[in-house]
């Protein structure tokens, strides 16, 4: 009789906003998983009520397992999945379930920000979030680390990386490409946009660096278009940056964001802290050249192929803006960013992910 192939249990509640980094990491994985070689079930742990995303509905080897929405129930529905079902539990959060996890287990830093930056850090929640990764180190069979840096902050703040460290750069979802879509220009005329802009993704938050930009807009020859920031944190800046001439979308969706990169004269992530930073080499695949922060981890993750600036220097800013102004500078750039996309997208940019769980399953890592 042929046994069940092995189930892994995931939990994936970060679906239910599928925008966050985490949310775009966990999408790439799952997907990575159903389309390797590897014969096993995953199970998606999501809260009642919430539909996986459409990639994976209706997939024979993809499961549903639902969790209350209440914090402490679900723990306790994690743990107890974890016991009876799975043969591997993954997190994508430095933590384990809060009441114990059954199964061998892999969880994942992308950057330790919440308990280092002091705009996030509170007494009570720092403490209990930097307990539970503590716990996670010690107890998981293998930590992803989704940048070198990530792993150096997490070693500077604990002490330790676990005991199985791999730092594995996330992969890049194949929408992202230079080929025109023709839903492109309608996709841009719902925000009233021309091409030829300089755009940022992200949530906006204070590490996030927006400030910068923002006190030289004005003297950016092209629009500044800034995309997912909440009504909280674009009040935030334009508090202090009252004069700023900007263009802000709060919120595009999944789909649209590939149009939106496409249209762009140039990507910017003016950070002055990352984990991994995807906006950059979501620009790459689309053919879109980044200007990034000189900082160490989009040093790493863009591979030394992105015009960087100082994340406290405006005129470092104008003057990369300046350069990709200059046609010979503007496609080397590209094709620079092409090349090193290009092997981070799709299977390809997973193999280390779906080869580490292959390892865990068969035996090779302990």
């Amino acid at each position: 009789m042929n046994s069940k192939p092995p189930n892994i249990l995931i939990d994936a509640r970060e679906f239910v906003d599928r925008r966050t980094g985490i949310s775009r990491f966990l999408e790439g994985l799952v997907s990575a998983l159903c389309a390797s070689e590897l014969q096993l079930t995953v199970t998606l742990a999501l809260f009642n009520g919430q539909s996986p995303p459409l990639p994976f509905a209706g997939k024979n080897n993809v499961k549903v397992a639902e969790l209350p929405h209440n914090y402490l129930q679900a723990e306790r529905r994690l743990s107890g999945l974890s016991n009876r079902t799975a043969a591997l539990y993954i997190s994508p959060y430095p933590k384990l379930p809060l009441t114990g996890c059954g199964c061998r287990a892999v969880h994942t830093i992308h950057d330790v920000l919440d308990l280092t930056h002091a705009a996030y850090r509170r007494s009570f929640k720092t403490y209990f979030d930097r307990l539970r990764l503590k716990t996670a180190l010690q107890r998981a069979q293998l930590t992803w680390f989704a940048s070198a840096w990530s792993k150096q902050k997490t070693e500077e703040l604990i002490g330790s990386v676990g005991t199985n460290p791999k730092v594995r750069h996330n992969g890049i979802d194949e929408d992202f490409t230079p080929v025109a879509d023709q839903a492109d220009a309608a996709n841009r005329r719902r925000y009233g946009l021309a091409t030829g802009y300089v755009l940022v993704i992200g949530n906006g938050k204070p590490h996030k660096n927006l400030g910068i930009l923002l006190s030289i807009s004005q003297q950016i020859s092209r629009t500044l278009v800034i995309v997912g920031v909440s009504p909280r944190w674009k009040d935030y800046w334009m508090r202090t940056h009252p004069s700023a001439s900007v263009v802000w979308i709060e919120y595009a969706a999944d789909e649209v964001v590939p149009s939106l990169i496409r249209g762009a004269h140039c990507m910017a992530l003016p950070s002055l802290e990352e984990g991994f930073g995807y906006p950059p080499l979501e620009a790459m695949a689309c053919g879109v050249p980044p200007v990034v922060s000189r900082i160490p981890v989009l040093l790493e993750t863009t591979g030394g192929n992105a015009l960087t600036a100082d994340p406290g220097k405006a005129e470092e800013w104008l003057q990369a803006f300046q350069a990709l102004e200059d046609p010979p500078c503007y496609k080397q750039s590209v094709e620079k960013g092409l090349l090193w996309a290009g092997a981070m997208q799709g299977a390809a940019g997973w193999r280390g992910h779906v080869e580490d769980i292959a390892g865990l399953l068969h035996g090779s890592i302990e």
